[in-house]
């Protein structure tokens, strides 16, 4: 079978799994076993739901997968209600029982109004199961029927609970005319009356559009008036709504009466700044208040006027007016604003209401912030052929700048980026081959760019890289020691006292007349006088490199030692050869190739002096030690 084949299978299996989870979760929550109709839809679901996606983005089944959690989420919200709805009406019949009518009614409410949604609710979840079932091809029946038995059951008891309880009203509106104006108000009346037609005195009235409304009360035979001129509505507003809200222990229930209208005229508007921030940097809070004012008509609230604060033409902040028409907006002041002299915008947000659109301007100064940027070398025993550097990117005040982009240079190199993290700080690595004396100082650099930050940046002396022309130098006795282009240069060290004895023993057999002539050409040269090594090993004018590594290991540099007693195996290795090889590793294969007598010492000598070269733990003395010990099978294997 085809691996398409294999994922259908095992999407299919899934998803009988999941629709059966959910359809014995509906029936238990029809059951009233609650708890076991969550567990139904928990980590075992996810574990499910989960594979099924991973199938699913090969299957083409993503938009099933998504009904399937969606689904699930819709029950679990309706187990969660019913199960309160449960308890509601448990301590409802409790409250009943002891004669404390006032609870009773209170419990009795909630249980009419919880059950109206979750009767809504219901609804929607059997929508989502029809559209689960032409998706999947599965059945959910079981689940639709318990929710049908629920709804029934539950809209049974609600409506005993309300007949019980509470006396059903009817609420009328009439506004004075059906055109309503927005630049004056116009008077609506109304009356509220229990089903027998009971006036219902002292109760609260809403009218209005929306959510723009004006609150009013009944006289004693039932009858309200008000004034209403509509200003947070749109254009074209087509219905006047009433609505009658019982208090909670008010033995009615509530009622909604609606009227057609329209809307016509555009009052004018006015803004206010009464107090404003002047001046701010990076992260500073900007602060407004003032207040909005309608220049027409005589409205009896202002709130819920939308108000915004523009800076530099961006929006950064919205909030509401008052009934006093007043506001107040809060923000931060983000990077993206540049320094300089600019504006805080403050406007009503009217484009689609029906006001007029107003705003007004007040001067902002934004001041650069400064940064603080900082960089070091990590030690790193793991990576020798790169150099580990980090460091933070703060603030002026120590408050880290996440996700900024740093530039790293040597001299006039761009040699990489990095990003700081949450905290601002960054790390990476340079490549060694990249480091020369004379790039040798690393800069890296936060170019704020379209921000108020300001730039900044920080040096670190790096280590010269042991890929560069110039390998790591070994000073031994007053000798310096370099690699040129496969050739070895040793050079004597002019300078110092703490050498000054070893140099004389580094000398060899010369006698005083040729220190003196040696000094002196140092002298008119300026630069040390180099000696050359001889084909067998030997310093010419000088003491052999094997004596001078066994001085170095006596000086207590093993390093030195290895290095000197490889230069010595390196100048009788190549002395006849025709094509010099440039690498220790070189050397050491072309040694494998045409003679592989004392192969492992030669991989031992190798190895220790790579560590000596260009790692950055020295070897040991034992190590030193033994290298040089070789040095005599190693340097006359080839006589």
């Amino acid at each position: 079978m085809s691996e398409g084949g294999d994922s259908q299978q095992v999407g299919a299996y899934l998803a009988r799994q999941l629709s059966s989870r959910l359809n014995a979760s509906a029936v238990a929550t029809s059951d009233e076993e609650y708890e076991t109709g969550q567990a139904l839809l928990g980590d075992e679901y996810d574990v499910l739901l989960e594979q099924y996606s991973a199938v699913a983005d090969d299957t083409d089944l993503e938009e099933t997968a998504a009904q399937f959690n969606l689904t699930r989420e819709q029950q679990r919200e309706i187990i969660a209600s019913a199960q309160q709805l449960n308890q509601t009406a448990a301590a409802y019949e409790q409250a009943v029982a002891n004669g404390n009518d006032t609870e009773a009614r209170a419990l009795a409410r909630n249980i009419v109004e919880n059950a109206s949604e979750l009767n809504q609710s219901s609804t929607t979840l059997n929508q989502q199961y029809e559209t689960l079932e032409t998706q999947s091809n599965l059945n959910f029946d079981p689940a639709q029927d318990s929710l049908n038995t629920s709804q029934r059951r539950l809209t049974q008891a609600a409506g005993a609970v309300a007949t019980r309880e509470f006396t059903e009203t009817n609420l009328t509106v009439q506004p004075a005319q059906s055109n309503l104006s927005a630049t004056e108000p116009t008077a609506v009346s109304g009356r509220l009356t229990a089903a027998n037609g009971t006036a219902i005195a002292n109760a609260t009235i809403q009218v209005g559009i929306g959510e723009d409304t004006v609150t009013t009360r009944t006289e004693a035979n039932g009858t309200y008036t008000a004034r209403y001129q509509p200003l947070v509505v749109a254009p074209n507003a087509s219905a006047l709504t009433a609505t009658y809200t019982p208090d909670p222990a008010a033995p009615y229930l509530s009622s909604t009466a609606t009227t057609n209208i329209s809307v016509h005229g555009q009052p004018a508007t006015s803004v206010t700044v009464t107090n404003a921030t002047t001046e701010a940097r990076f992260e500073d809070p900007v602060n407004v208040s003032g207040y909005a004012n309608i220049t027409e008509g005589d409205t009896q609230s202002r709130a819920g006027l939308p108000v915004t604060l523009q800076v530099a033409g961006e929006q950064l902040a919205q909030t509401e007016t008052t009934a006093n028409g007043s506001f107040t907006l809060q923000t931060v002041l983000p990077e993206r604003i540049p320094a300089g002299e600019t504006t805080l915008r403050v406007g009503l947000a009217t484009e689609d209401l029906i006001l007029t659109p107003s705003n007004t301007t007040v001067p902002l100064t934004v001041s650069s912030r400064p940064t603080t940027l900082s960089v070091e070398t990590v030690d790193n025993e793991n990576d020798a052929q790169n150099v580990s550097v980090a460091g933070t990117l703060t603030t002026d005040e120590g408050e880290p700048l996440a996700e900024r982009s740093l530039q790293l240079r040597l001299a006039d190199t761009t040699v990489g980026t990095v990003e700081t993290d949450a905290t601002g700080r960054y790390q990476t690595t340079i490549d060694r081959a990249a480091i020369s004396e004379e790039a040798q100082t690393l800069t890296v650099q936060f170019a704020a760019t379209g921000s108020s930050l300001e730039g900044s940046t920080a040096e670190q002396t790096l280590p010269v890289s042991s890929t560069s022309p110039f390998r790591r130098p070994a000073l031994v006795g007053g000798t310096l020691i370099l690699v040129v282009g496969g050739s070895l240069l040793v050079s004597r060290w002019r300078d110092g006292t703490v050498w000054a004895q070893l140099r004389s023993r580094l000398g060899g057999a010369g006698t005083a007349t040729q220190s003196a002539t040696a000094t002196t050409a140092e002298t008119q040269i300026g630069e040390p006088s180099p000696t050359v090594v001889s084909d067998d090993g030997e310093a010419t004018g000088d003491m052999s490199l094997i004596d001078r590594a066994q001085i170095a290991l006596d000086a207590d540099d093993p390093d030195a030692a290895v290095q000197l007693a490889y230069a010595a195996f390196r100048a009788h290795a190549t002395r006849d050869a025709s094509d010099v090889p440039q690498t220790h590793w070189e050397l050491y294969e072309q040694w494998q190739t045409t003679d592989h007598s004392e192969s492992n010492q030669v991989y031992q000598l190798t190895t220790a002096y790579e560590q000596a070269t260009f790692a950055p733990d020295s070897v040991s003395v034992e190590t030193a030690q033994t290298v040089i010990g070789m040095l005599p099978s190693l340097t006359s294997s080839r006589a």
